[in-house]
């Protein structure tokens, strides 16, 4: 089956797919939130996971074609198989989950639910049936040398936006990293004062405050400004998260994360 088309080819499809899946995607959200929204991962107009999910359904299910049921089962089984790895290798990556179906029912860790993959069928006999035929018979027309131009072109682009992306995240996530240091720090911090506190205000109270008493004092003051430092490291902190995780919640507004928590619940109380 894969020699039914050139490597060109297949690009092309992944191109074109990849495309149509952000049709999809967007115009579903836009709907839903009554706006346009730029679904994806990437800047451009384009859902790699579209794109490979199509290939994957394709290679998967054209050998048998003319059984719909077994396009059905052979589609959703391969789709789901990529979203789970996908969802999981992102997390992994980035630590941060960009979909999760753990409210939905018959959900796997988030990543994949029953819903999803019973779509992923539905859109790989659609895809089958009615889809491919004519973007396949689109694309085999075109000259090969014209063809291979396009996609180089098109691949390079497609490119440098996957390497501007994951640079971003991945700025986005050492600044959700130090915030969630300096949050621990400052909780320390203040448990810490908070017993010197006590330990100075009971000084006082047995009327026995001496050197020691006066030496506290003066690290309670050394510790408060040590921590108006930190807390001005934390608000540049989350200025600069700011322009990134709006990016995030507006492409993604069910990402969660396990590892930035609480700061991600703070951004999305206010974000709202």
């Amino acid at each position: 089956m894969l020699e039914e088309y050139t490597i060109i080819q297949w690009l092309a499809f992944f191109l074109i797919y990849s495309f149509f899946g952000w049709c999809i995607e967007s115009t579903l959200v836009s709907i839903t939130k009554k706006k346009f929204v730029n679904r994806g991962f990437l800047n451009g107009p384009i859902l790699p996971l579209y794109g490979f999910g199509s290939i994957v359904m394709l290679v998967s299910t054209l050998w048998i074609k003319d059984n719909i049921i077994f396009v059905y089962i052979f589609g959703t089984i391969s789709a789901t198989c990529l979203e789970y790895f996908t969802g999981a290798t992102m997390e992994a990556m980035l630590h941060i989950k960009y979909w999760d179906y753990s409210d939905k029912k018959f959900n796997l860790h988030g990543y994949i639910c029953l819903k999803s993959s019973l779509f992923w069928g539905l859109l790989t006999v659609f895809l089958v049936e009615v889809i491919h035929k004519p973007v396949a018979n689109a694309v085999t027309s075109i000259d090969v040398s014209i063809l291979t131009i396009v996609i180089f072109v098109l691949l390079c682009i497609a490119t440098i936006d996957s390497i501007d992306s994951f640079r971003k995240a991945f700025d986005l996530q050492k600044l959700l990293d130090y915030q969630v240091r300096i949050r621990k720090e400052l909780s320390d911090i203040t448990a810490k004062l908070s017993a010197i506190r006590d330990n100075i205000t009971g000084s006082l109270l047995d009327d026995k405050i001496d050197k020691e008493g006066s030496g506290q004092e003066e690290q309670v003051k050394n510790i408060e400004v040590y921590m108006d430092k930190l807390k001005l490291e934390l608000e540049a902190a989350k200025e600069k998260a700011g322009s990134l995780m709006t990016t995030v919640f507006k492409r993604f507004p069910s990402a969660t994360s396990k590892r930035f928590n609480d700061v991600l619940q703070e951004f999305k109380t206010h974000f709202k």
